[in-house]
């Protein structure tokens, strides 16, 4: 009669635990949430009586949400994290129209529905996407639009109404459209610095526009109100 080899009794129940450790581990990460990385392009273009103008800045965006039923619940959430500029725009000589980056965290709920599309491959790789993964903001949704009567000077930046740039910049101007898109473009870098001469120093004393570098805003003043890092996310790189 053949010998046959001995059984071990240990040998059944440790591999079971091992693939029960295994898929209890692939199930916790499963349900632990969703941590996304996307660059994403703000647009805005402007009728002038030059004809149409655009300007884009390319950001860089992280959603990483914390949800799940193995995790603590007082760590459950939603973070995001944001880095690029501001759109600058030269919509005539010497006048730029910004917009600005405070308002984009509130803006990213139009576009997480494009996610699974671009993960799946809709997203070619010379950035564009045919339309899969651009929204055309509506008018409630714009961020926030300003320009200076002073580019030298901070303190002079105004609010831009979306719906009358005539308002702003004379007769002939008019806001075409803002849109939020998905890209494989490269963060845009330094234009924001380039066109605001100002911009490392005040960043450096994290100055507010008016100057004051105090932690309470004393005022609903929209130099009191805005710093730099409504302009540009980071510190001086030129």
């Amino acid at each position: 009669m053949p010998n046959r080899r001995a059984i071990n009794p240990v040998r059944k129940p440790l591999r079971i635990l091992i693939l029960l450790l295994i898929a209890l581990r692939l199930l916790v990460l499963a349900s632990c949430g969703r941590d996304y990385d996307w660059h994403q392009k703000l647009t805005v273009e402007v009728e002038t009586p030059e004809g149409l103008k655009a300007g884009s800045s390319v950001m860089s965006a992280r959603l990483i949400d914390t949800h799940g039923p193995f995790v603590p619940a007082e760590a459950n959430g939603v973070s995001f994290q944001l880095n690029g500029e501001a759109v600058a725009l030269e919509v005539s000589q010497g006048r730029y129209l910004f917009v600005l980056l405070r308002d984009i965290p509130a803006l990213n709920w139009l576009i997480y529905p494009k996610m699974e599309s671009v993960k799946a491959g809709a997203l070619l790789e010379n950035g564009d996407d045919g339309g899969a993964g651009i929204v055309a903001l509506p008018r409630s949704q714009y961020p926030l639009l300003v320009t200076f009567d002073d580019i030298n000077d901070p303190a002079s930046v105004k609010r831009v109404d979306p719906a009358n740039l005539e308002a702003t910049f004379g007769p002939g101007y008019r806001l075409n459209g803002i849109t939020l898109s998905l890209t494989k473009e490269p963060v845009t870098k330094g234009e924001v610095e380039k066109v605001l001469g100002w911009w490392c120093e005040y960043r450096t004393e994290n100055a507010r526009l008016n100057g004051s570098t105090s932690i309470a805003i004393s005022t609903n003043e929209l130099p009191d109100v805005l710093g730099t890092g409504a302009f540009r996310v980071g510190d001086c790189s030129l």
